[in-house]
């Protein structure tokens, strides 16, 4: 019996670190996937932070710093420039932000979202694929919209007013 106690333990010691590298509570990124806490692969869930640059490819909870990059993000997200391959869930702020999908709120000078922006873009120069919402800045363009766009210039390519200052809406 003693030994099948001291087996399990020694099997649990050894298992320990496999499975609480999963996931991340803590990123610290120096530059990029090279110089950073855990692996671009080990998703995070917590706190991120880019001293210059981190790489995961899957966030969770609070980013800062100065560069970020991630394949999939729900989060604060609160640096100079932020790249998003592919879905971004939450607020991100930053001089330039580029992102696949958004959900939420991007708030920027420059704004590009690849494919659908779900929520608020406000920015100098706002760009998306599909708008569900608003953009206001003071250049906006998207092909589809369903929402209002507030600024200088104006676009809805597929709309029923393609472009129109001030004010241009598409529902």
């Amino acid at each position: 019996m003693k030994k099948a106690i001291v087996s399990f333990c020694l099997m649990s010691l050894l298992a320990a670190p496999a499975l609480a590298m999963t996931v991340s509570p803590l990123q610290l990124g120096v530059w990029g996937p090279n110089i950073q806490l855990v692996s671009e692969h080990t998703p995070v869930v917590g706190v991120r932070l880019n001293v210059a640059m981190s790489d995961n490819k899957e966030v969770m909870g609070v980013d800062f710093g100065l560069v970020s990059r991630s394949g999939r993000m729900d989060a604060i997200q609160l640096n100079l420039a932020n790249f998003v391959d592919t879905d971004f869930n939450g607020l991100t702020l930053g001089l330039f932000n580029q992102m696949g999908s958004v959900s939420g709120v991007q708030a920027g000078l420059f704004n590009n979202v690849a494919h659908d922006m779900n929520g608020f873009q406000f920015g100098l120069f706002n760009v998306a694929d599909d708008v569900s919402g608003f953009q206001i800045g003071l250049i906006n363009r998207t092909m589809s919209m369903r929402g209002i766009q507030i600024g200088l210039v104006n676009q809805i390519e597929e709309g029923p007013i393609t472009f129109f200052p001030f004010l241009n809406a598409a529902f």
